[in-house]
């Protein structure tokens, strides 16, 4: 009977730790294909409900084994903004120090779920973008459209709260109106660029 149990576990364990390096305590973003019926070919790399659930799986399993430091490998477009909050929340919930690694790309979403990071680390050629996004609608009720609009406008104070709450520590009288100007528009940054903003710790 424990071996059948014990057989049980480690089946378990292979499959739920698919993304995870549990003896380094390293998760990596979306390493593999899900079906189709989980996610479209086209969002696989992106933050959404479901790369999200993996992350989020991962973070409680290793900060439930211990609360030594945990290591996210992050290459991603941007993505969903509930569902990028949602591992923000996480981050900032679990007991772990979570050190975020970023390779290639970090944009939009990424950007701002590296903010819940203690410790921000880029590669030597990453590149780094944050602006306000994109909103997406189906309804065209004029009511729904500006409950919509007013939900994005407390979204975007939200994100400009995450920024300046780092930035004002290497800046401290940066203005809401100097970010607000500078995400108007996609803005791309060189790591080096990145941290002088404060926004980056470092590169790796």
């Amino acid at each position: 009977m424990k071996r059948e149990l014990k057989v049980d576990i480690e089946k378990f364990e292979r499959l739920y730790t698919r993304n995870i390096d549990v003896g380094n305590r390293i998760l990596y973003f979306c390493p593999w294909q899900p079906n189709e019926e989980m996610v479209a070919d086209d969002k696989t790399w992106e933050v959404n409900d479901w790369t999200a659930q993996n992350i989020i799986k991962g973070l409680h399993f290793l900060d439930g084994r211990n609360h030594r430091k945990i290591t996210i490998r992050w290459l991603s477009y941007g993505g969903d903004y509930d569902a990028g909050m949602a591992i923000y929340d996480v981050i900032k919930e679990i007991k772990s120090p979570v050190v975020l690694h970023a390779y290639g790309r970090i944009r939009s979403m990424g950007t701002i779920i590296l903010q819940a990071c203690k410790y921000r680390l880029l590669s030597p050629h990453c590149l780094f973008m944050i602006h306000y996004g994109t909103a997406g609608q189906d309804s065209t009720h004029t009511k729904d459209l500006q409950k919509f609009a007013e939900q994005v406008a407390r979204e975007n104070t939200t994100m400009e709260d995450i920024y300046l709450s780092k930035i004002r520590k290497v800046h401290p009288r940066y203005t809401r109106e100097k970010l607000q100007d500078l995400m108007k528009y996609d803005k791309y940054m060189a790591p080096k660029e990145a941290i002088e903003l404060g926004l980056v710790d470092g590169v790796m």
